[in-house]
C-alpha cells in the first residue's frame, strides 16, 4: 500500500510497518508515559518491538506506522469484527510523547478512518474506548467526529485492575471522503 499523507502541522504520514521500524517501535512502546493509558507494559528490549512488528503489526487486517518526518512515531490500527459483527471496527492507537499536543494523533485518525471505511465496504461503524482520565485522547477523538456514548463500568482488566472505558464511535456516513 502506498504512503498517505495527513495535513497536520509536521510533515505526516501513514504507511505499513517494516521490520526495519524496531528501533523507532522500541522509542515510544518503552516510554511508561505512554504505556500509562495503555493495557500493555513499556517495553523492556528490542525483542519486544520486533516481536510487534512481526505478530501484530504486520499481519493485521488495518495497521499503520504513524510518521512524522518518515519515521515512525506511534501506531494506528482498526480491528474489524468477526461474523456478526463485521459491520464495525475497533480503533486504537498510541504516539510518542514527543508528538503529543502537535495534532499528529487527530491528524492519524482523519486519514485513518475515511481509509478503512473504503476498504471494508461492508464497515458501517468504527469504535474507540478511552479510560476516562485520558483526556487528550478524548479531545482527539472528539475532534475526529467520534460521539461518546457512555461509559462501559468494569469493562476490561488493565495491569491488575478493572478499568472503566469511555465508548466512542463514528458511522460511516458521519465522515467525510
Amino acid at each position: 500500500m502506498a504512503e498517505e499523507e495527513g495535513t497536520g502541522e509536521l510533515p505526516f504520514s501513514l504507511r505499513p510497518f517494516k521490520i526495519e521500524d524496531a528501533d523507532d517501535v522500541m522509542a515510544w512502546k518503552g516510554d511508561p508515559r505512554v504505556a500509562a493509558f495503555c493495557r500493555w507494559d513499556a517495553y523492556t528490549s528490542r525483542d519486544e518491538a520486533v516481536a510487534f512488528i512481526q505478530d501484530f503489526a504486520i499481519p493485521h487486517e488495518w495497521c499503520r506506522a504513524i510518521c512524522v518526518a518518515g519515521r515512525p512515531v506511534g501506531c494506528i490500527s482498526v480491528t474489524i469484527g468477526k461474523d456478526h459483527a463485521r459491520c464495525r471496527g475497533l480503533l486504537k492507537y498510541e504516539l510518542a510523547h514527543s508528538c503529543w499536543g502537535k495534532g499528529v494523533a487527530t491528524s492519524a485518525v482523519r486519514l485513518a478512518v475515511p481509509a478503512v471505511f473504503r476498504e471494508f465496504p461492508g464497515l458501517e461503524r468504527v469504535e474507540a474506548t478511552v479510560v476516562p482520565e485520558n483526556k487528550p485522547s478524548i479531545r482527539v477523538l472528539e475532534k475526529c467526529g467520534f460521539l461518546r456514548e457512555g461509559i462501559l463500568r468494569r469493562y476490561v482488566v488493565g495491569k491488575g485492575r478493572l478499568l472503566d472505558l469511555v465508548m466512542f464511535s463514528v458511522l460511516s456516513e458521519e465522515i467525510q471522503p
